[in-house]
């Protein structure tokens, strides 16, 4: 038996020992909570020397975007972007807009997926129509569109097929009851301006003779204004305006809608052929998906963070509204998650499937 109480618990190991549970629990906290406050503190401050380290990156830089295009709605949507992407990017860089081309757009996003410096300095403005090079295995292929750092996308634009106004066929009915093969002018193997009315002749019946070899948009219509040509298609942003000229008519147009063509009839219609369908709603995927920015795979996160907040905040702009509307554009954004979980859902196609889509489209001819 203990007698002398004070004497026996001055020992700090008997004290201790019958010292109640949840006193104990609360000494062990209080002599932790030193250690707590100062991992938090450290992570904090780690934090907010990243945040300043962004900020400071940008200062007095320049980001390049690159394009496989030199004209069209693409181009003009990049350009007007461009002007005012920088005022919401921290230390507000100086944004060019460069033209880099080659095999519909395959090499502007080869460069930037294996070349370029993943430092958020240099981005691809997409023709999402890449993703369908890589799904039929295109040789020069060298990315993966699930594996960039996708920012987001300006928003999604429809095709419209279009004739030449002269012409006596003013709707696809009798477009495919024309008695000779009308002349497509298109520009190379991959690009809206080719694959939408192969698809149409091969599985709608549209009497199409394809004359490909055309640098860009801007010549094919140059072409039709010559009666060199009949038949061209392309993204709505850059049908718009030839179309209010009268230099063409509007036919038929994909199933993304685009203000202004929404009463055309949708390609898929016109097929009963469950390849054909499968096709076409394939090739509407990338429609959907618009005109995305990306940076090379391995961009530090928060730099891509970076970005992708300036674009929402960019695209909120009453002035890039201005301009946008100015050139007949139509624009909405697209989170960079989005675009992500889009390309991701269109390259996971059934083998056969994925067989029919290289037997038509053929990139690079």
């Amino acid at each position: 038996m203990v007698r002398n109480h004070a004497a026996y618990f001055s020992n700090p190991a008997r004290k201790r020992a019958y010292m109640p549970v949840a006193r104990l629990r609360h000494l062990r906290h209080r002599r932790l909570m030193p250690a707590t406050l100062l991992l938090v503190i450290a992570m904090t401050l780690a934090f907010c020397s990243r945040a300043l380290a962004d900020e400071s990156f940008y200062q007095g830089k320049r980001i390049t975007i690159l394009i496989g295009t030199q004209s069209g709605g693409t181009m003009v949507a990049a350009r007007v972007l461009s002007q005012h992407l920088g005022k919401y990017i921290p230390g507000n860089p100086t944004i060019l807009v460069q033209p880099m081309l080659g095999g519909s757009h395959i090499v502007a996003t080869n460069h930037v997926f294996t070349i370029a410096k993943p430092d958020g300095l240099t981005l691809v403005a997409a023709n999402p129509n890449v993703a369908i090079a890589q799904l039929v295995k295109e040789e020069a292929v060298r990315f993966d569109v699930t594996k960039f750092a996708w920012i987001g996308s300006s928003g999604s634009d429809g095709v419209v097929l279009t004739i030449r106004s002269d012409l006596p066929y003013k709707t696809f009915e009798q477009l495919q009851r024309a008695d000779r093969e009308l002349l497509v002018g298109t520009t190379a193997v991959g690009s809206n301006a080719y694959d939408f009315p192969l698809l149409l002749k091969e599985f709608a019946g549209a009497k199409f003779k394809m004359v490909s070899g055309y640098p860009a948009n801007p010549d094919i219509v140059l072409a039709i204004e010559r009666k060199e040509v009949e038949i061209w298609s392309a993204f709505a942003a850059s049908v718009r305006p030839v179309v209010q000229k009268g230099v063409v008519h509007p036919l038929i147009r994909s199933s993304v809608p685009s203000p202004g063509f929404e009463h055309l009839p949708i390609d898929e219609n016109f097929t009963t052929h469950p390849v054909g369908k499968a096709l076409m709603a394939i090739k509407t995927g990338p429609l959907a998906i618009g005109r995305a920015l990306a940076a090379p795979p391995a961009t530090p996160p928060e730099r891509v963070e970076v970005l992708r907040k300036a674009l929402a905040a960019a695209l909120g702009d009453p002035e890039l509204d201005a301009d946008f509307h100015k050139s007949q554009i139509d624009y909405s954004h697209i989170s960079g998650s989005e675009v992500l979980r889009r390309f991701t859902t269109l390259m996971k196609q059934p083998p056969d499937i994925q067989r029919q889509l290289a037997k038509y489209i053929k990139f690079g001819g």
